[in-house]
C-alpha cells in the first residue's frame, strides 16, 4: 500500500519535476538532455501503481516526463505494449486520454483496475463483501472443521499446469480459500469495475503465495490487499477526479485504431529471450479462468520459442517488433514522438543490442531517431535471467515520425527484407567475434565455432519465422 511517507515523497518529486520542466519547457529536447534518467532513489510504488507486481515493468517517471514534455491536457497517449498499465496510469494522473493494448489478458485486467475509478458507495460495497467473507472463514475456524471436508477435494486435472502440479504450490487450505474467495467475487459481476478490482486483488495475493512461498494467512493477505487498493483509489480520486483511459486486449502488430489518431507513444516492449510472461502468470491466469496457452502462442520474444536455435527467435522477434513499429507510425500524428524503452539481451551467447536493431528498423517504418538516452537500472529493480545474467542498463529511443511507412504491417515480404538485412549485418559482427556476450557465461571453443552456422541456418528460414502465428 502507498503509505503517507511514500505519498509525501511522490508529491515532493512531482513538484521538483514540475519546476524543472517549467524551467526548460520552451525546449523539450533540451529537457531530455538535462534529466537524470536513472531516477536513483525515487519511489515507483505510489497510488494505483501498487496494485499488482509485474516483472520487468518500466518506472513511471519515464512516461510521466514524456507526457509532460510532449503533450497537453486532453491529448491521447498510447502504449502498444501496455503491460500493467504504467503509461496509462501516468496519462490519467496528468489529465490525458490513455489508450493501451496488450495480448496478455491478465495485463489488461490489471491496467483496467488501475485506471477505472470507483465511487465511495462502490468502495463500501466491496469492503462489505470482504467483511461477509471474513465471517465465513471465522465460522469455519470456530467450528474446527477441516477445510477440505467442507469444500470437497480439489481437482486440478482441467487446469493443465505444465511440469509443476498446483498442489506443490498451494496447500489444501489455500486452495479452499481461493475457491471461496473466487465464488464470493462472482457476486460482484453486476459491477464490472468492482469485479475487476476483486480479481486483481485475488491475483496479487496469488503472486504473494508464489513469490514468498507463504503457505498460510491467504485470506488475511487478500483482505489487506483490498483495503490498500481502496485507500489508493481514494488518494487517486483526490488527485485525478476523472479517468479517460481505454484498455484493449489486442495485438501491437495489428492495432485497431485509426491512422494519425494519437499524440504520443511511450512504451516498453518485451525483451527478446529475457522473460516468458505466460510462465510467470500461468497460475494467476488459470485461477482467473484465462487461457494462458493461447497467450503463450502469441507472446512476442518469448523464451519458449525456437529452443533448438535461438537465432530463429531473434528473427521472429525483429519481425514482430518491426510490424509493431509500422503500426505505431500509422496511428501516430505527423512529426509527433514515440519513446521506446528497451534493454540489451543475450541469445546463443551473443550480445543483442536491441536499441541498435530498433533504431535501424525505425527508418524503414517512417521514423527518425532523434535521441538515444542511456539509463542505469536501480539495483533493487534489476532483472536477472540465468541465460543472460543481470539486465542493469537500458536505453530510451526517442523517435519522431517524419513520414508514413512504405508498406503495411501485414506485408510479409517487406518485413522479411528488413529483418534479413539486419540479420546479415548481425552475422558480419558475429563472424568476426563469435560468443561475444558480456552477460552470459563463456562457452567451449567447439560450441563457439558452431554459432555462425546456427545463425546462417536461422537466416535461411526468415520468411517462415517472421509470419504472424
Amino acid at each position: 500500500m502507498a503509505n503517507t511517507k511514500q505519498l509525501e515523497l511522490f508529491e515532493l518529486q512531482e513538484k521538483r519535476r514540475d519546476m524543472t520542466i517549467r524551467h526548460v519547457i520552451t525546449s523539450p529536447w533540451e529537457a531530455l538532455d538535462r534529466v537524470n534518467w536513472d531516477f536513483t532513489g525515487e519511489t515507483t510504488q505510489y497510488l494505483t501503481h501498487t496494485f499488482h507486481s509485474y516483472p520487468a515493468r518500466f518506472i513511471p517517471q519515464i512516461p510521466n516526463l514524456f507526457i509532460q514534455l510532449f503533450t497537453k491536457e486532453g491529448d491521447i497517449v498510447f502504449d502498444p505494449f501496455a503491460g500493467c498499465g504504467t503509461t496509462l496510469v501516468e496519462a490519467m494522473f496528468l489529465s490525458r486520454k490513455g489508450v493501451g493494448v496488450d495480448m496478455n489478458p491478465l495485463a489488461c485486467l490489471i491496467s483496467k483496475a488501475k485506471t477505472t475509478l470507483i465511487n465511495p458507495d462502490d468502495e463500501s460495497r466491496l469492503l462489505g463483501s470482504v467483511s461477509k467473507l471474513q465471517e465465513v472463514f471465522h465460522l469455519r475456524e470456530s467450528d474446527d472443521v477441516p477445510y477440505l471436508t467442507q469444500a470437497g477435494a480439489f481437482d486440478d486435472t482441467d487446469m493443465k499446469f505444465p511440469k509443476r502440479k498446483i498442489s506443490e504450490l498451494f496447500t489444501p487450505e489455500i486452495i479452499d480459500e481461493l475457491k471461496k474467495i473466487k465464488e464470493h467475487l462472482d457476486e460482484l459481476k453486476d459491477n464490472q469495475a468492482l469485479f475487476n478490482l476483486g480479481l486483481v486483488a485475488l491475483s496479487a495475493t496469488i503472486r504473494v503465495v508464489i513469490e514468498s512461498e507463504r503457505r498460510n494467512g491467504f485470506f488475511k493477505t487478500f483482505r489487506q490487499k483490498i483495503r490498500s487498493m481502496t485507500y489508493a483509489f481514494e488518494e487517486t480520486a483526490r488527485r485525478v477526479g476523472t479517468s479517460r483511459v481505454t484498455v484493449l486486449q489486442g495485438d501491437a502488430r495489428r492495432v485497431a485504431l485509426p491512422a494519425k489518431s494519437v499524440d504520443l507513444i511511450v512504451t516498453s516492449p518485451p525483451y527478446v529471450n529475457a522473460l516468458d510472461y505466460y510462465r510467470v502468470h500461468q497460475y494467476n491466469m488459470a485461477w482467473l479462468g484465462m487461457d494462458y496457452y493461447a497467450f503463450r502462442l502469441q507472446e512476442i520474444g518469448g523464451h519458449s520459442h525456437f529452443i533448438a536455435n535461438r537465432f530463429r527467435l531473434l528473427s521472429e522477434y525483429l519481425g514482430d517488433m518491426f510490424r509493431a513499429m509500422i503500426e505505431m507510425n500509422r496511428i501516430l500524428k505527423s512529426d509527433h514522438i514515440c519513446a521506446i524503452v528497451v534493454g540489451n539481451s543475450s541469445l546463443e551467447y551473443e550480445l543483442i543490442e536491441s536499441h541498435k536493431f530498433f533504431s535501424a528498423m525505425a527508418k524503414d517504418a517512417g521514423f527518425e531517431t532523434r535521441k538515444t538516452l542511456f539509463r542505469n537500472i536501480d539495483a533493487t529493480r534489476k532483472y536477472h535471467n540465468q541465460d543472460i545474467g543481470k539486465i542493469n542498463t537500458e536505453y530510451i529511443l526517442v523517435l519522431q515520425k517524419i513520414g508514413d511507412a512504405p508498406a503495411k504491417s501485414n506485408n510479409d515480404a517487406f518485413v522479411a527484407s528488413v529483418v534479413r538485412r539486419e540479420m546479415l549485418k548481425f552475422k558480419k559482427r558475429v563472424d568476426k567475434n563469435p560468443g561475444s556476450s558480456v552477460h552470459a557465461k563463456r562457452l567451449p571453443i567447439t560450441r563457439i565455432r558452431q554459432i555462425p552456422k546456427r545463425l546462417e541456418a536461422a537466416i535461411a528460414t526468415i520468411e517462415k519465422d517472421i509470419g504472424i502465428k
